[in-house]
C-alpha cells in the first residue's frame, strides 16, 4: 500500500510540475538554410554562444534547439528557442537589441539565412 500511494504522489508532483513547466511557454522557431560551405558544427557553436549569453543576460531557463531534416532538402534546419513565458521572450528580444549584444548581431549572418519565424504559446494538454 505504501508504494502505491508513495507511486501516485510522484505521479502527481511529475505532472502538476510539467503542467507548471509548459503552461506559459512560448517557443521561437526560425526556418533556415545554411549558407554554401557552411557546416552543421559551425551552426551549433553560433548557437551555443547565442544560448549561452541570452542565458547568462536574460534568464537562465531559456532553452534552443537546432532541428535538422531528416528526409527532404538537406541544407534547411529549424532553430526552436523555448522561452518559460511571453515576458522572457520579450526581454530576451530587447537585450538582444542593446548595445552589450553587438557581438552578437553578425553571429548568424555569415552561416545561415532565415526566412520565416514563428512565435508559439504552448498548452499541455490535459
Amino acid at each position: 500500500m505504501k508504494r502505491i500511494v508513495s507511486s501516485l504522489l510522484f505521479t502527481l508532483a511529475v505532472t502538476v510540475a510539467s503542467s507548471a513547466v509548459f503552461a506559459d511557454s512560448v517557443v521561437n522557431a526560425y526556418t533556415c538554410k545554411l549558407k554554401e560551405g557552411k557546416t552543421q558544427e559551425e551552426l551549433q557553436a553560433a548557437n551555443s554562444k547565442w544560448l549561452k549569453w541570452v542565458r547568462a543576460n536574460v534568464n537562465a531557463k531559456i532553452e534552443s534547439a537546432v532541428g535538422t531534416q531528416v528526409v527532404g532538402e538537406q541544407n534547411m534546419f529549424l532553430f526552436a528557442d523555448t522561452y518559460p513565458d511571453l515576458a522572457t521572450w520579450a526581454a530576451t528580444a530587447e537585450a538582444l537589441d542593446s548595445d552589450a549584444a553587438d557581438e552578437l548581431d553578425d553571429l548568424f549572418e555569415e552561416i545561415s539565412d532565415c526566412s520565416q519565424n514563428r512565435l508559439w504559446k504552448f498548452e499541455p494538454t490535459p
